[in-house]
């Protein structure tokens, strides 16, 4: 399924599709991180130092994010994970996935589109080691912030 903006465009970053409810929250200035402190610990399990939803023009530049990180290969494998089946999905592809922003230092939450095009799930790198799945879509996440 295509997303649509305003002009009936599909919105793709590195050809992956935006969410339609990321892209219409952005338009609308919605897409905006919370306030309550509280929410970020309910969904991300952590507390949030510095949180950054970032806007649709940033998150058309990260679409390499990974690649643009400036230390060694085995500090960018840290980012990168490993596979992890007790506590999924341990890694991030990133030709897979589209940085959504982050709670602070080193705590990225992202699409990841491998799973489904149609409806990425979103996951987080923070305090647990790995990235680990905090919403089975987009529209979960934005439930579950209360955005």
């Amino acid at each position: 399924m295509a997303v649509r903006h305003r002009y009936d465009h599909p919105v793709f970053v590195d050809g992956l599709p935006l969410p339609q409810a990321l892209v219409e929250r952005a338009q609308q200035g919605r897409w905006m991180a919370p306030s309550d402190p509280e929410r970020y610990v309910r969904v991300f399990g952590d507390r949030a130092i510095q949180p950054v939803f970032l806007p649709l023009a940033r998150i058309r530049l990260n679409a390499s994010w990974i690649d643009q990180i400036d230390y060694d290969e085995e500090v960018r494998q840290l980012y990168i994970g490993k596979p992890d089946k007790d506590s999924p999905p341990g890694d991030i592809d990133p030709h897979m996935s589209l940085l959504l922003g982050d709670l602070g230092p080193d705590q990225p939450f992202s699409l990841d589109f491998r799973r489904s095009l149609d409806s990425p799930s979103v996951i987080y790198l923070g305090s647990r080691p790995g990235w680990v799945e905090i919403a089975p879509s987009f529209d979960a996440l934005v439930d579950a912030l209360g955005l």
